[in-house]
């Protein structure tokens, strides 16, 4: 097991605006516009002005949305951070689909990392803690129907768990099954916190 800890920074290099440049979709220039005009349509995603404003395409922007969840799973921030190593992650993951574990807690139980690193993995992924990411991280939407929901949210203001219910992608079972697993997760290490 390393003795490395994790920067807890890092997570500034995985917004989407941040991938989509360095995956060479948008200019660091388009970038800076875009959140220019962000901050004057604060209720607009940044993937919508992306869009409107015609520095990427949707394929492009879902591109970017996917690289963006991949980055941002525990396993990589740990592998990223020189911590663990793929074949653990890689081990791990085959017994979380076995046991239903929690990812972090295999790792940590494995000797793979402590908990002190696991909790700072967290803290990096959990920038973003919001109700689609935690879908999207476990697998339960996909980025077009985030975003399609997020739209829909925008139009209605109503609560994004019950728009996803509404156009069928996700039931309300599953809703309560995230909201467990984020429940977990505290209990699991109730020195973290969100």
């Amino acid at each position: 097991m390393s003795n490395k800890n994790i920067n807890l920074k890092e997570e500034d290099n995985y917004r989407l605006g941040q991938i989509l440049v360095k995956i060479h979709i948008i200019t660091a220039e388009q970038l800076k516009k875009s959140l220019e005009i962000k901050e004057i349509k604060k209720n607009k995603l940044l993937g919508q002005i992306l869009l409107e404003e015609g520095y990427c395409t949707e394929k492009e922007l879902i591109k970017g949305l996917h690289k963006q969840r991949e980055e941002t799973s525990i396993g990589q921030i740990l592998i990223r951070s020189e911590i663990v190593t793929s074949l653990q992650v890689d081990e791990a993951i085959q017994e979380q689909q076995r046991t239903g574990t929690l990812l972090g807690v295999i790792l940590v139980n494995k000797g793979y990392c402590n908990s002190e690193q696991l909790l700072d993995a967290l803290q990096v992924q959990q920038r973003d803690n919001r109700l689609g990411a935690l879908l999207l991280r476990e697998n339960y939407i996909n980025e077009s129907q985030l975003e399609e929901a997020l739209m829909e949210q925008q139009k209605n203001n109503i609560m994004l768990g019950e728009i996803l219910i509404r156009l069928e992608f996700i039931t309300s079972d599953d809703l309560g099954d995230i909201l467990i697993s984020q429940s977990r997760l505290m209990n699991e290490f109730p020195d973290f916190r969100y």
